[in-house]
């Protein structure tokens, strides 16, 4: 009997602890509620203005920070305007969507629309998920920065996408001959898809080959406000160092 009481009493404590550690995790995660509106707006990536896509008036779309094991919340109303044809959401205008999913695992990631060419447009963002309640990280560090590299084109997002349609709809792939031309468009580059500009965190230069031999970085119009659509024009300033203070740097997380 006291061998069986003994387990049954093991068996409880285990149990209890189990649900403990549950109890502690649910208590520990969060959901995180985010309500954003995208529209088209003019913007300067690169310096030269043109139509992006932008989300609560930003571009490119806010960053999302949340805990392993929370729960994100987005509420996404679509304020793009059309006249008369397809819309790139896939609700009609000042229509809202909720997205809501769990994240579970720690690390960097992004999110983008998938419709047409709408991450092109500017639709994308930064996901930054941190190590969970009890956790740490694999090394130590003073500091981190968020880099989000993207192409940028001067074309707009539109007129990219008719470009491509119309250089394969255009063709009857039924007709002799024309089945090798058809298959051929998928593996050969398209000039419409060579990109102007390589944006870091939606800012860059055009032309940015004009910096390369560049050294000036002390006057006043090389500086970084903060508020600032794009980088310096790449004429007068030299090209953006990430650097860091001491000696050795200290270490940072790169994301």
């Amino acid at each position: 009997m006291s061998l069986r009481k003994s387990m049954v009493n093991r068996g409880l404590l285990i149990l209890t602890c189990f649900f403990s550690f549950v109890i502690q995790l649910c208590l520990a995660s969060k959901t995180r509620h985010f309500k954003w509106e995208v529209e088209y707006m003019y913007w300067s990536p690169d310096c030269m203005e043109g139509v992006v896509m932008g989300i609560n008036g930003q571009f490119p779309g806010p960053t999302i920070r949340a805990v392993a094991g929370d729960t994100i919340v987005v509420e996404l109303t679509n304020r793009l305007h059309t006249e008369g044809g397809r819309h790139s959401l896939a609700w009609n205008q000042t229509e809202t969507f909720i997205y809501r999913y769990k994240v579970d695992k720690a690390g960097t990631y992004f999110y983008h629309g998938h419709y047409g060419m709408q991450r092109s447009a500017g639709l994308y963002g930064s996901l930054i998920v941190e190590v969970g309640e009890g956790q740490k990280e694999p090394f130590h560090y003073d500091g981190e920065f968020n880099l989000l590299l993207s192409d940028w084109w001067h074309k707009g997002s539109q007129e990219q996408e008719v470009a491509l349609l119309v250089q394969t709809i255009s063709l009857d792939w039924r007709t002799p001959g024309n089945v090798n031309l058809f298959l051929s468009l998928f593996s050969t580059p398209l000039t419409v898809n060579f990109k102007t500009t390589l944006l870091i965190n939606g800012r860059g230069q055009y032309n940015c080959s004009l910096a390369a031999h560049v050294t000036n970085s002390s006057s006043p119009q090389c500086q970084f406000r903060g508020n600032e659509q794009c980088a310096p024009r790449s004429s007068m300033c030299s090209p953006i160092k990430l650097t860091g203070s001491g000696s050795p740097a200290p270490p940072h997380l790169l994301h």
